[in-house]
């Protein structure tokens, strides 16, 4: 009975995240434009997965650290610490689920 409920509230909290960061990203859709929204996310999943290869697992705080310097960087400070965030908590939502379907990741 414990493992049903835990199995639901786990479900619940990843739907609020999904709905959250699909919510963040439709924000900043229409602040920054749907072409540079793809471009910047484009640029955040690739320095997440290069932030992740290079200082590893774990260190979480370290690696989105090293992330938002990256992508301030990268994009010249167009964007706010809040839009970066955003684009690094969706990148790293969708890594997690891509190595949990390969298997890769629990």
């Amino acid at each position: 009975m414990k493992d049903l409920v835990m199995t639901f509230l786990t479900a619940g909290v990843q739907i609020v995240v999904m709905a959250a960061l699909g919510y963040a990203i439709n924000f900043i859709n229409t602040k920054i434009g749907t072409e540079n929204t793809k471009k910047y996310y484009n640029i955040a999943k690739n320095v997440v997965m290069a932030v992740e290869q290079q200082i590893g697992n774990g260190k979480g705080p370290d690696k989105k650290a090293e992330a938002i310097a990256i992508i301030k960087q990268l994009t010249k400070n167009k964007l706010t610490d809040d839009e970066i965030n955003i684009l690094i908590e969706a990148a790293v939502k969708e890594m997690n689920l891509v190595l949990k379907q390969k298997g890769i990741q629990q």
